[in-house]
């Protein structure tokens, strides 16, 4: 028996079982995966190491599959040789647009992640000229200053516009006679923007020489795992979720994985719903994610196990204090998480990375007790992708290391415990509030390390440290992940601008919480304060119902939080003032359920009141009931056990409970 596939290279017939039950797969030629990566970057090393070279090895294996996405219900793919001529033929045009803009100039890229941002980045590059991309995220005031520092001519997006010649993707997708198009102007430099969490934007600029260590430092993963390189059914897939633009995606996403002729994934959008949808329909096998992402994994699971019941919720505890344990350890795992694994991913990612800030240990746990092997990682536009934890046990990934350096890295950790890294993989020139450094030495990250056993662990960045009037240091990152209260979404710590060594802690609460609610989170936060010891230097407790991330953020970034306190621009709510807040609450709550209501049995929003019987009155069905509670379940995260929802059918009912349960 056998089939034909196109993911490893020149499409060829595989035995689909052999004796021990596993796929069979050859890669490019070659009779094993550690052949195929050893013949892949031989012909890196005998190249001119420059993004020439990369392009060329890069779209070598013209058969294979590079992107999926979903049409529909149909999966529409697209190989590395079409996307080959897309390339030429958006270089044909992209030459004739810049008419007049001198080659070797650089041209900002302001896309979604998607083919056309593979296509437009290297015809930017095969045209003479040097990609700025642009982060999005950022406000238009900002990316501004970051073009005028580059000297961007001009910049290709669809439709944003930043005071230099617009060139609109549409444009680029026409038809051009790309016959004429060689690669022998190529460009060897790239610029990428930092994320701004510092309040300071630099631009790092990287060439083909910083990326060819970075190839070979994943070629050394990749010798090293057992689980990064695993395929499912013969095929490695890898969510394109981080963006391209960031240092994590471009490298770790985008070249480590396509250097290597793997299939990236493309989303819709994204929603949950439409990630953990595109995750099994495609099969994906690698997901790396932002912290955010995966505490968002974590909490929408916990709702889905806490409303199978109390039992349930006891059992899965026990689970989890289990899943460190060796051999018995995985054999939790593999079938005691079955359901957990059929309820969010299915059985086909094999590896993930968490990469961007820091992860609390109880989500880190929780991935890998799941089955899903999640690992901490770590870089930054200044220097790359340096480190990521690559040991097998779940129990050593557990415990948040972020690895060893990568062979291309040094580190050292200094007297105050921050981590310096020394790399030719990173960056080689660096742009910051209008200067220009080289970088050839050692760079001072400012993050904090700690280092056991040969391993590295981040404790948080030093110039975020709070330093308190009785002469101890607050480590903001690992404070915040110990205040957990029902009814908090997430907590801040911020020094007090009016008391010199006294800190402030801002938490995030729903909007739909009454004022005596609010008394009780104020006064567990107050206790959990004191049980850490840090009662004393605790200025005030302060509670908001506004988000402390903005759309675009990431991570908690503190500076701005501080600076959203300070021009009144974070609301704050009066706990004290109980009347006021329920009514307000109350108030919102009541709008939300009844749109919520409204949408699932598909009538005016005036037609529904409070006490309005879902079934007999409003006559809904059984559907529209569920469709209505499960939309309740993912906006507020909370569960509906199973005798519960039969005797919530009004929207008075269905508030009172989430009241009770926020």
């Amino acid at each position: 028996m056998g089939e034909y596939i196109t993911a490893c290279g020149v499409s060829r017939k595989i035995c689909t079982q052999g004796p021990d039950g596993m796929l069979k797969e050859t890669l490019g030629g070659q009779p094993s995966i550690r052949k195929y990566v050893a013949h892949k970057i031989a012909q890196l090393e005998n190249s001119d190491r420059d993004m020439r070279s990369l392009f060329r090895l890069m779209f070598s294996e013209k058969e294979n599959v590079l992107a999926e996405s979903t049409d529909g219900y149909k999966i529409r793919s697209l190989t590395y040789g079409e996307s080959l001529e897309n390339v030429r033929r958006k270089t044909a045009r992209l030459a004739a647009l810049l008419g007049g803009v001198p080659r070797g100039s650089v041209v900002g890229l302001c896309l979604a992640n998607s083919p056309d941002w593979i296509e437009t980045f290297w015809a930017i590059l095969q045209a003479g000229y040097k990609p700025l991309l642009i982060n999005d995220r950022l406000d238009d005031g900002t990316i501004a200053d970051a073009c005028a520092a580059c000297g961007v001519k001009a910049a290709v997006s669809d439709g944003r516009q930043f005071g230099v010649r617009h060139i609109h993707l549409a444009q680029l997708l026409e038809d051009a006679d790309a016959s004429s198009v060689t690669d022998d102007r190529f460009e060897n430099e790239i610029f990428l923007m930092s994320s701004n969490s510092s309040q300071h934007l630099k631009i790092c600029g990287y060439t083909g020489e910083q990326f060819y260590h970075q190839i070979l430092d994943s070629a050394a993963i990749l010798r090293r795992s057992r689980a990064i390189k695993k395929h499912y059914k013969g095929r490695l897939k890898l969510l394109a979720l981080l963006p391209f633009c960031h240092i994590f995606g471009l490298a770790a996403v985008y070249i480590w994985f396509c250097f290597f002729s793997r299939t990236l994934v493309f989303l819709k959008d994204l929603a949950p719903d439409t990630i953990v949808n595109t995750v099994r329909k495609h099969r994906v096998t690698h997901i790396f994610a932002v912290p955010l992402f995966w505490e968002t994994v974590y909490k929408s699971a916990l709702v889905r196990i806490r409303e199978r019941g109390h039992r349930t919720y006891e059992k899965f505890l026990r689970g989890l204090k289990l899943c460190g344990v060796p051999l018995l350890g995985r054999l939790v795992t593999r079938f005691g998480f079955r359901e957990v694994r059929d309820n969010l991913f299915g059985e086909s990612v094999c590896f993930c990375i968490s990469g961007g800030g820091a992860i609390s240990a109880d989500v880190l746990r929780f991935v890998n007790a799941a089955g899903y092997p999640l690992s901490n990682g770590y870089g930054m536009t200044e220097i790359g992708i340096t480190s990521v934890e690559l040991s097998g046990s779940a129990r050593v990934r557990m415990r948040g290391s972020v690895g060893k350096p990568f062979a291309s890295a040094e580190y050292r950790v200094g007297d105050g415990g921050e981590l310096f890294v020394r790399s030719p993989a990173a960056a080689h020139e660096i742009f910051c509030d209008g200067a220009r450094t080289e970088q050839n030495g050692w760079f001072n990250t400012h993050d904090l390390f700690a280092v056991k056993r040969g391993r590295y662990y981040i404790q948080g960045r030093k110039d975020d440290l709070l330093v308190c009037s009785n002469g101890e240091n607050i480590n903001p990152d690992m404070t915040e992940q110990l205040f957990r209260a029902d009814g908090v979404q997430r907590v801040c710590l911020l020094p007090s601008p009016r008391q010199s060594g006294k800190i402030l802690l801002v938490a995030e609460v729903s909007k739909y919480l009454g004022g005596q609610r609010l008394v009780s989170i104020r006064n567990a936060l107050a206790l959990r304060a004191a049980q850490l010891g840090i009662a004393a230097v605790l200025a005030g407790i302060l509670l908001t119902d506004q988000s402390l991330l903005d759309a675009n953020d990431f991570k908690l970034v503190r500076k701005k939080i501080a600076a959203r306190l300070a021009e009144g621009t974070l609301v704050l709510l009066d706990p004290d003032d109980a009347d006021a807040a329920t009514e307000e609450a109350d108030r919102a709550l009541t709008k939300r359920l009844t749109e919520l209501f409204a949408k699932a049995l598909n009538r005016r929003e005036e037609e529904i009141g409070e006490n309005a019987h879902f079934f007999f009155d409003l006559g809904g069905n059984s559907l529209d009931y569920f469709a209505m509670i499960a939309s309740v379940q993912e906006e507020f995260g909370i569960s509906f056990p199973a005798t519960d929802k039969a005797g919530i059918t009004t929207i008075r009912q269905l508030k009172d409970y989430i009241q009770q349960n926020l």
